[in-house]
């Protein structure tokens, strides 16, 4: 998927960030009589923003905004015939494989979080249902 495709795709808010966000390593530039990293260029890039709206989002859930609503989720399809790394992509491609582990670890802890917190709300849910048996004297 190309980045254009990639902002297209996304919520007006959540395009307006993405297209925002640096990158964090500068890709180096392609020529462009090289389909392959051109390709591999559009690729990276758009993992990039993939993984910089997951920690936005992350960031959002833990500031005291209200929470924000999740882009639509969509199937992540892996780029076809795209042949091993060009050797000027590798530190990109290590530091976007280390992100993506940081937001999944920080994902799975969210979502221990919550659990525990849903199972609190609802032992309190449950004190307060009214009395099944009343007391009464004969």
């Amino acid at each position: 998927m190309t980045p254009a495709r990639h902002l297209a795709e996304a919520p007006p808010e959540l395009a307006e960030l993405l297209e925002a966000a640096p990158t964090s390593v500068p890709v180096p530039p392609a020529p462009a009589e090289d389909p392959w990293r051109t390709a591999w260029s559009a690729a990276l890039r758009a993992v990039e923003l993939d993984v910089a709206a997951a920690e936005r989002l992350i960031e959002r859930l833990h500031s005291d905004d209200e929470a924000p609503e999740a882009p639509p989720a969509r199937d992540w399809v892996a780029p076809a015939l795209l042949g091993p790394v060009p050797a000027e992509f590798a530190e990109l491609a290590r530091e976007l494989l280390q992100r993506q582990l940081d937001v999944s670890e920080r994902l799975a802890e969210a979502m221990v979080q919550t659990r525990s917190q849903r199972r609190a709300l609802a032992k309190l849910d449950r004190a307060e249902r009214p009395p099944v048996f009343v007391d009464r004297a004969l």
